[in-house]
């Protein structure tokens, strides 16, 4: 099986994915956002350059594609729909319509790979962390841009809320399990 976990800032994401890896017995794997800005020296995206952010942006999704193909059943901390609707909201306005559209159908074909998202809610207060966009405005835009990427996209998804340090066996029981198979919504 191949789960993505989906949403905005502080929402649960990380947690959930590596708990959810963990119960299911299949791979983790990580945001590669992240680990693109620790390559480069950085620990958010605060002074990148706009040229910089998408040479960023390209190279976290090359990757973030590359290790989704490799695994054959994984949980994923962030899909290509998230990085797509970051995409959309902070880089496409600088880019040509080539690029972009180079960009969006990398995603749509990766998307496809998924068997389940899991979107969770959108959260308006959030804990501080390196690199986390704490605003409740941003972090509510960001949340109506994924939920309606996989929407508009028909990925088969669904919105289940998550609260940390719950039990992630009967969290699983309640919400993966009886939408595995469904159709997408």
């Amino acid at each position: 099986m191949r789960i993505a976990v989906v949403g905005s800032a502080g929402t649960g994401k990380t947690t959930l994915a590596k708990a959810l890896a963990a119960h299911l017995g299949c791979a983790y794997l990580a945001d590669t956002v992240h680990q693109v800005l620790r390559d480069r020296g950085r620990d958010s995206w605060r002074g990148v350059e706009v040229g910089d952010r998408r040479k960023i942006r390209e190279e976290a999704l090359q990757r973030k594609l590359r290790l989704e193909a490799d695994a054959p059943a994984f949980v994923s901390d962030k899909s290509v729909i998230d990085y797509l609707a970051y995409w959309l909201q902070n880089q496409s306005e600088h880019e040509q319509r080539h690029v972009n559209d180079a960009f969006v159908d990398q995603c749509k074909e990766g998307a496809l790979r998924y068997d389940l998202l899991v979107f969770l809610p959108y959260r308006a207060d959030v804990d501080y962390a390196v690199g986390r966009n704490q605003d409740p405005v941003h972090n509510l835009k960001v949340a109506a841009h994924k939920r309606g990427l996989l929407v508009l996209l028909g990925l088969p998804h669904i919105e289940a809320p998550y609260s940390f340090g719950e039990d992630v066996g009967a969290w699983c029981e309640r919400w993966v399990t009886p939408n595995l198979h469904k159709p997408a919504h």
